[in-house]
């Protein structure tokens, strides 16, 4: 009877520790994203809709880095698939130069590479993960006419597999949100 009450002891403690350890995980791995990743700083177009469940954000459309073009012919495979934007620095913006189905191992030093997902079979949008950005109550809306006007502009930090996250909103070159790490 001890050794069975020792044993569930036990097993409660390893999975409250793998628990633990998963969720600690997560937090560093965000974390490191964006102490560690290249910066970049994203154009982004306006969208219209809002949610009133959702909170204070602005909804964020990278246009023409995201989108694929067509051509060649090629046949689609079905369903959701993951994709490899690759992005060069020409002046002050990023360019989207290919899309690709694997991660390039050939980027120079001008460039980078998200990851994304194309959702459906003849969707032409990349979906990122970060189309979407909370802020403070009560500035969503003033966002979203920065982001009309043209003067919004999306920090985000890149590692090296293609991930990518939200590190923060430049107004007019002046960082206005940065996101904290912890």
């Amino acid at each position: 009877m001890k050794i069975k009450r020792i044993s569930i002891w036990l097993a409660m403690v390893a999975v409250a520790g793998l628990q633990t350890a998963a969720l600690a995980y997560m937090v560093f791995d965000r974390a490191s994203l964006l102490e560690n990743g290249r910066e970049v700083v994203l154009d982004v177009k306006p969208v219209d809709p809002r949610s009133l469940f959702r909170g204070d954000y602005v909804i964020l459309n990278y246009g023409d880095i995201a989108r694929v073009k067509t051509g060649g012919g090629r046949r689609k495979p079905e369903g959701q698939r993951t994709v490899y934007v690759r992005l060069a620095k020409i002046g002050e913006g990023w360019v989207q130069t290919a899309v690709e189905e694997s991660l390039p191992d050939d980027l120079k030093p001008n460039e980078v590479a998200l990851r994304g997902t194309l959702p459906r079979r003849y969707s032409r949008q990349v979906k990122f993960g970060i189309e979407s950005y909370f802020v403070p109550e009560g500035k969503g809306k003033r966002l979203e006419k920065l982001i009309g006007k043209g003067q919004l502009k999306v920090i985000a930090a890149v590692a090296k597999d293609g991930r990518v996250a939200i590190k923060g909103l430049e107004v007019e070159g002046r960082r206005v949100y940065e996101e904290r790490l912890y």
